[in-house]
């Protein structure tokens, strides 16, 4: 039996973008703030050629906002699941070759979670 605890639920997530561009120093980040968002934005938008440049989100309180740029040995990756268990967030990755990314290095996901949480831990499974 399921103690309370332990209970594992899935997360409704939504993919927010999808790019190749090294944003983060770690495998993920939470954003907390409209500002890290800004700067988050900043980045892709500095390194898009497109003249169209990508919409920023604005940060609402109900919300959760994390980038993914995990370490894989794959071109690219897309997330495939999140859970929650307690505080901790697991996000499941499923790696895949993107011949878009060939010759880059750093696939990244933003996330957005429609709910508010403060996890202590975010583990990616790959």
């Amino acid at each position: 039996m399921n103690s309370g605890n332990l209970e594992i639920k899935e997360v409704e997530f939504e993919e927010i973008n999808h790019v190749n561009i090294k944003l983060i120093d770690s495998e993920f980040k939470i954003l907390k703030s409209q500002t890290e968002i800004n700067n988050i934005y900043e980045i892709i938008n500095a390194n898009n050629p497109s003249p169209r440049k990508n919409p920023i989100p604005t940060f609402e309180e109900n919300e959760t906002y994390i980038v993914l740029q995990p370490k894989i040995e794959r071109l690219d990756f897309t997330v495939s699941k999140v859970s929650e268990n307690n505080q901790n967030l697991d996000i499941q990755i499923q790696q895949s070759d993107n011949p878009e990314f060939k010759n880059k290095k750093y696939p990244a996901i933003i996330i957005k979670l429609n709910k508010k949480s403060n996890y202590n831990s975010v583990i990616i499974k790959k």
